[in-house]
């Protein structure tokens, strides 16, 4: 993180809880929340001191919640504790941290099923329902003969399938949301925060977005090799055994899905998926289609500023005042929250589009956040909306700790869906 002192800004509170022991009520001196596209959430919360309770109390699975919120919105966590980490050696603050993932942990579990002549989007229907989250799928018509967990997690698989099909997956809440890259930016373009630098000709006290962005680096290029999906024209292929016939199918990430700005150019280079075969031509097509979607966001960038809970994975960021190249749309892909106990809070966060230029408009996506009737800036600042809808609830009505000679004995309960 960068320095706090200069970075961020005052005015966030938040508020941690666990339900299973609600007579603990000491508030964290620092809060970190680190979320990321495919990966589980993290939160972490440092104290300034240490007790018994961190390593007798703290069980890994015990539920807990965290809500945060500023001038512009709330957020809010729900998860469980993974660990403690506190120093052993005598210092003038012993200093503890307890790591947090989100409602996706149970996931981590690994098992020995098989789904049989299923889609990937039927799978993740049955995976959500195993671990009682709330499905929230969008169909997809490629029908798999067979697929086995394996060594696989279940949340390793559902990346895995996502992967395979051009979609995305997150646990929001109690809720597993795996869709289309389209609908995944989609359903959350009712909420775009506005990242900018200050606008030297305009004032600062009459402008809800001045200041908001302290840096902004964009890697501008028509060919990025780090990128994590590297831009470029998408072959699948695959034969008979049978006939001896011949399936191929090409796609470019320039000719699929909705463009996020006006200006995207075509791919410099040709990539034959080797890690998929398609057994029909139809499913050639799919398939390549999959990987070109997978591939359109390859132009990267990093930024920080202002801390907004609204800043999250697969959101939308608009970027304004860094020049006519970079200003614009942006989708998150990571992003890493940190608050303080006396108000401060910043954020920094990768994010990454398909072009430069102006934004390109579609029947759900605006041409510019301040100007939507979909997105009302100031309406967001005055009225803060959460991210997470209160879905959920626990396993069971009543905490389940029982105090033993060498500390306390629980028996972990799961967030659900209601």
């Amino acid at each position: 993180m960068r320095d706090p002192e200069r970075q961020a800004r005052l005015g966030s509170t938040f508020n941690v809880t666990f339900p299973d022991f609600p007579g603990f009520q000491l508030l964290p001196r620092r809060v970190r929340i680190i979320q990321e596209i495919g990966k589980h959430d993290v939160v972490e919360l440092y104290y300034p001191t240490f007790t018994r309770f961190f390593t007798k109390g703290v069980a890994t699975g015990l539920p807990v919640r965290l809500t945060w919120k500023n001038d512009k919105a709330s957020g809010e966590f729900i998860g469980y504790t993974t660990g403690v980490k506190y120093p052993t050696v005598q210092a003038v603050e012993r200093g503890t941290t307890i790591r947090c993932v989100g409602a996706s942990f149970p996931l981590k579990e690994k098992a020995h099923d098989i789904w049989v002549n299923r889609t990937a989007s039927e799978i993740a229907t049955d995976i959500a329902n195993k671990f009682k989250l709330k499905p929230v799928v969008t169909q997809h018509p490629l029908r798999f003969k067979q697929q086995i967990l394996g060594e696989f997690s279940y949340w390793e698989k559902l990346n895995e399938l996502a992967d395979r099909i051009g979609y995305g997956i997150q646990v929001v809440g109690s809720e597993l949301h795996f869709h289309p890259i389209d609908k995944m930016i989609d359903q959350f373009m009712t909420v775009i925060p506005v990242m900018a630098f200050l606008d030297p000709n305009t004032n600062p006290s009459a402008s809800y977005e001045g200041g908001t962005l302290d840096m902004f680096e964009p890697m501008i290029t028509d060919y990025n090799e780090s990128s994590a999906y590297t831009r470029s024209t998408k072959v699948v292929s695959g034969v008979d055994v049978r006939t001896g016939k011949i399936y191929k199918a090409t796609n470019s990430p320039n000719t699929i899905g909705k463009k996020v700005r006006k200006t995207t150019k075509d791919p410099l280079f040709t990539k034959v998926e080797t890690n998929v075969v398609a057994n029909t031509q139809s499913n050639a097509i799919m398939l390549s289609e999959a990987k070109s979607q997978l591939s359109r966001l390859a132009i990267p960038a990093r930024g920080a500023g202002q801390g907004d809970p609204r800043i999250a994975p697969w959101r939308t960021l608009e970027i304004r005042n860094t020049g006519d190249v970079s200003d614009g749309f942006w989708i998150v892909t990571s992003v890493e929250h940190l608050m303080f106990r006396d108000g401060r809070y910043q954020v920094e966060f990768k994010c990454a589009t398909d072009g430069i230029g102006q934004n390109k408009p579609s029947a759900t996506r605006p041409s510019s956040s301040g100007t939507s009737p979909m997105v009302n800036l100031s309406n967001e600042v005055t009225k803060p909306k959460p991210l997470v809808k209160k879905s959920y609830k626990l396993s069971s009505p009543a905490a389940m700790v029982k105090q033993t000679q060498i500390g306390f004995k629980v028996t972990p309960r799961r967030w659900v869906d209601r």
